[in-house]
């Protein structure tokens, strides 16, 4: 209630380099200038695809980009609430209720237990765990897809989310973010940059969460802090200093289960214990970032990242319900999962001019290590350590049994990268890029409870291809193929680490471009990947990598503005991602959180009065189609829903702007994602919320 009151007397008080060229190619092949500095992507011009500037149609891969506009206009909070916006990209958060951020790409994700890797301005960052980004610093989403993830050496076959950051900047800004929720949410953030001389500049953000949730017994606060540093060393060196600081707390949540795989219970009520406390989750990163320009063709990129996070807490979780379909049987655990990397990256990008085409070359390498301790304790319901509550009407205090030791393991990775690419641009029209990685990992891992060890060389290379024909100022065509390379964690029963996955990525595409403002484009594509986990049929109790799955489907997007007032985004995508082989399941058998069907549609209108008043209206329609609710397939459905959103905005000012915003305007019930038939995620209900932007 004190931080309701604050936020609202806060409100009432706060009320009264560039690119020398474009990407075009005229003959003669002019030389490419490179700027060190400055380079701001935007939806019809990208440079994460490459690591080189250029329009959206000059590159041979697909892309879905989100503005800060947008993030703004759709009252996005975390990079979930942003999933709709993109065709082919769909929520797989089923861990705990929002420890962190997990969606696949075209039906390929990631380790639920860690969560979606990421890259971030462009540049690779650290793995291991992580927190849910802070909208507070992101000025913009890159959801890069296809065999260009492979560029990173991380991530899945199926792409690869680039976060662009807010950076310091020499000109004095502030800007004051207050926010509440009818869920009674409240969030204020704080950000602040300015220049200290021609030299240097500074930047630094806070946000602060206080958040309940309309299910009962569910809550989080979060804070984050982060101070950045940039000094222009000279006309063509720049050092940043960023850091991130992430201190989280909150239940930790599996959700509702189902009896029969039928809906039974409430959304609203929570099954696990409220006497086990929060979870703690901290996340703390720095980066020192060097870009030099060594003359108007090449340019120096350096960066040295540290990451430590930790997660540590206790939970009840279901397990199973009984015959009589109200009584579930829980077990109970105590986590302290914690990640330790550090990574050092150096990378030249220039071009050389031929009077046959001019090459885009870039030269990467990497070297890290990252540690990465899994400590559990875990104890199962049985007669002689009960642990049981109603699912119609639960009582909570009443078991909570001491835990044995379960998990207990360290993995050290020590990594090491060469990449080298090269996009030749051929004439006006055709333009080829070649390239490949290798990748260089010992993977050691210690299982101290059973005390047995191994240890590893692990070594690929990751060949990629693209081709993109220009038919004119506005519209190509293109085709692209590469490979991906992934570690997977863990030991057989022979205590052996397991075989990496590898996976192979096919995509034809096309993209036009309407206007400045305006992009549609259209992607085919086809994925492999080998070597997935799947339970020991000899012993399940082990897994092996004896799994191989694919993905097939289509994706259209559209971004255009009609008029200066009107604004349209429209996706749709058809994903089929099923198992090839497994040891257990058979093939045909559909991955997990992945529709087969689903797109959305914007619109926003705006109106520019000649006091310099803005209002602005809005919309937003969801489609997501049925999906397989089981990491097993086993006949558990996730049902097909449609939410419609609304939004609105109020800005007397260029410094003052209102915002709100009706979530589920029907009030229909839906479920996110699962895990299990167990462990599923429910949707927010009707819900509103009110935001006040202050700037000066």
């Amino acid at each position: 209630m004190s931080s309701k009151l604050y936020l609202l007397s806060s409100c009432t008080l706060l009320s009264h380099f560039a690119w020398a060229q474009t990407s075009d190619l005229p003959n003669p092949l002019p030389t490419l200038v490179i700027e060190a500095q400055h380079s701001t992507d935007s939806l019809v011009n990208s440079s994460a695809s490459t690591k080189f500037k250029h329009d959206a149609i000059d590159v041979p891969f697909s892309r879905s980009f989100i503005s800060k506009e947008t993030l703004k206009q759709q009252d996005v909070q975390r990079i979930d609430d942003a999933l709709s916006q993109v065709s082919g990209v769909y929520s797989q958060t089923n861990y705990g209720g929002g420890f962190w951020d997990n969606f696949s790409f075209r039906g390929f994700g990631t380790d639920p237990n860690i969560g979606a890797q990421s890259i971030r301005n462009g540049l690779s960052v650290n793995r291991g765990l992580s927190a849910p980004r802070d909208m507070v610093n992101i000025e913009s989403l890159d959801f890069l897809k296809g065999p260009m993830a492979s560029l990173y050496g991380r991530g899945e076959a199926g792409g690869l989310l680039n976060i662009n950051t807010k950076k310091p900047q020499w000109q004095p800004s502030t800007e004051v973010n207050l926010r509440l929720n009818s869920l009674e949410k409240y969030r204020t953030s704080f950000e602040h940059t300015d220049a200290i001389n021609d030299d240097f500049a500074y930047r630094f953000a806070i946000a602060h969460e206080d958040n309940q949730s309309f299910r009962d017994h569910v809550s989080s606060e979060r804070w984050f802090f982060s101070p950045q540093l940039s000094w222009k060393i000279s006309d063509r060196t720049q050092l940043d200093f960023d850091s991130e600081f992430t201190r989280q707390t909150g239940t930790f949540d599996r959700g509702i289960s189902t009896y029969q795989q039928q809906f039974v219970m409430s959304p609203k009520t929570f099954t696990g214990e409220p006497n086990d406390g929060d979870h703690l989750q901290k996340d703390n990163f720095y980066q020192l970032h060097l870009k030099h320009e060594i003359n108007d063709a090449w340019k120096l990129n350096s960066a040295l990242s540290i990451k430590d996070t930790q997660l540590k807490g206790f939970s009840s979780e279901p397990r199973r319900i009984q015959s009589d379909g109200k009584t579930l049987e829980r077990q109970r655990r105590y986590r302290d999962n914690k990640s330790d990397d550090i990574l050092f990256q150096t990378e030249f990008l220039g071009t050389v001019q031929h009077d046959w085409a001019r090459h885009e070359i870039l030269l990467n390498s990497e070297i890290g290590r990252m540690d990465y301790r899994q400590l559990q304790l875990r104890r199962n319901h049985s007669l002689d350590n009960p642990n049981m509550i109603d699912i119609f009407n639960p009582i909570y205090g009443k078991y909570l049994p001491e835990l044995p030791l379960f998990i207990n393991t360290e993995e050290e990775q020590q990594y090491f990268s060469l990449n080298i690419q090269d996009q030749l641009f051929l004439n006006d029209q055709w333009s080829v890029l070649l390239g490949a990685r290798f990748d260089h990992v010992t993977q050691d891992f210690h299982n101290k409870r059973l005390d047995s060890s191994h240890r590893k060389n692990l070594q690929h290379t990751s060949p990629r291809f693209g081709l993109n024909y220009r038919i004119n100022d506005s519209w190509s065509v293109y085709s692209n193929y590469g490979q991906s390379f992934a570690l997977n964690s863990g030991m057989d029963k022979y205590n052996q680490v397991f075989a990496p996955e590898k996976g192979d990525s096919y995509e034809i595409g096309s993209k036009y471009q309407i206007n400045s403002q305006s992009l549609v484009s259209i992607a085919l594509f086809k994925m492999n990947k080998k070597n997935v986990l799947t339970t020991d049929q000899s012993d399940s109790n082990h897994q092996i990598t004896a799994g191989e799955v694919s993905s097939q489907g289509i994706e259209l997007d559209l971004q255009t503005r009609l008029t200066d007032q009107l604004s349209i985004r429209a996706n749709y995508s058809y994903t089929d991602a099923q198992v090839e082989k497994d040891q257990i399941l058979p093939q045909g058998s559909r991955l997990s959180n992945v529709p087969k069907n689903s797109g959305s549609l914007s619109a926003n209108y705006e109106w520019y009065l000649t006091d310099g008043t803005q209002l602005g209206l809005g919309a937003t329609t969801i489609y997501v189609g049925e999906s397989s609710g089981h990491s097993s397939d086993n006949g558990f459905n996730l049902p097909q829903y449609t939410l419609v959103n609304l939004n609105a905005y109020y800005a007397p000012s260029d410094q003052l702007r209102y915002q709100l915003h009706l979530n589920n305007l029907f009030d229909e019930t839906y479920y996110t994602a699962s895990y299990s038939d167990l462990w599923i995620q429910p949707g927010a209900p009707l819900n509103a919320s009110l935001s006040l932007q202050l700037k000066f």
